[in-house]
């Protein structure tokens, strides 16, 4: 399939994604790790959640995964992100195809971000 088709073909979805990773590299404070932590997303303007997960994470930001197929343009939002029994603010500064990249409003305690590494 051919980017002039109906879609996009995975590889070169794949290649667009590392190359905006890798341009954005310099700008991030925090190292970020790959993870897998159940979450729920909670848009605070109007309580909507969305079931995901947390793919990726830092002391400064996080990547939430919808578990729905669908990625809607949600930039500027102030969202709560809960995992297990526990919610951290935040504000989409992206939406990407692979899940919205979340500024935390607070820094995330090292202790914290351990304890989702370790599940």
């Amino acid at each position: 399939m051919s980017e002039t088709s109906v879609g996009i073909d995975p590889g070169t979805l794949r290649r667009r994604l590392q190359q905006d990773e890798q341009q954005n590299a310099h700008k991030r404070r925090f190292i970020r790790y790959a993870t897998f932590v159940v979450s729920r997303l909670v848009m605070m303007n109007n309580s909507q959640s969305i079931d995901g997960v947390v793919n990726e994470i830092s002391q400064g930001g996080m990547r939430f995964r919808p578990a729905s197929r669908f990625i809607q343009r949600r930039d500027g939002e102030t969202v709560s992100i809960v995992i297990e029994e526990l919610a951290f603010s935040g504000r989409i500064r992206a939406s990407r195809p692979d899940g919205y990249g979340i500024e935390l409003l607070d820094t995330l305690p090292l202790e914290m971000l351990e304890r989702f590494l370790a599940v």
